[in-house]
């Protein structure tokens, strides 16, 4: 097989370096490595593996991933709470399992109620190949950009809190969660 055959991979410029460097805030680069798929590779970036290691001491190179999580996990929450409160959005859109069996059940809910024949249903699982690979980067940042309306000046207040349960052993569990 050529797993080559499909990536395109390029060295940054001069020019683009210095502007990252430029900017108040740097991201982090990380070690890339590729998994081999049938028709080509999938790229996999580890957070942890920070390239350039030896140049922050472990505590510093620990803090710079947590605060990058931390980011990341914000804008997340973010994103899920607009996605909530803005269902129309989304459109038909589920994420998972679980909205897909509500989208379903609501649909043969409704067909049921309608009092006439019951139709045959039919349920068409698919896959669309290189998903991720394809989606356009300019019309996702369009995409969010609509969600997460800068004119809009929002300010999303993220709390962070600690949920304790009792287990059915009778342990004390911990967990953390976020609410925006």
């Amino acid at each position: 097989r050529n797993h080559f055959a499909k990536v395109h991979l390029r060295a940054l410029s001069s020019e683009e370096i210095e502007t990252v460097h430029q900017k108040s805030y740097v991201p982090m680069a990380s070690k890339l490595r590729f998994i081999p798929k049938a028709n080509g590779l999938r790229p996999i970036v580890k957070v942890s593996g920070v390239v350039e290691a030896r140049a922050f001491s472990r505590e510093s190179r620990e803090k710079k991933m947590h605060h990058y999580n931390t980011r990341l996990k914000n804008l997340f929450s973010v994103l899920n709470y607009e996605r909530t409160v803005n269902a129309s959005f989304i459109g038909s859109s589920v994420f998972g399992k679980d909205d897909i069996y509500k989208a379903w059940k609501k649909f043969v809910t409704k067909v049921l109620e309608s009092d006439g024949e019951i139709p045959h249903f039919y349920y068409v699982k698919a896959d669309v190949s290189r998903a991720y690979d394809t989606i356009p980067h300019n019309k996702l940042v369009e995409v969010i950009s609509r969600i997460l309306n800068p004119e809009k000046r929002t300010v999303y207040c993220i709390r962070r809190y600690a949920v304790i349960m009792i287990t059915t052993s009778g342990k004390a569990r911990r967990f953390y969660r976020r609410h925006v």
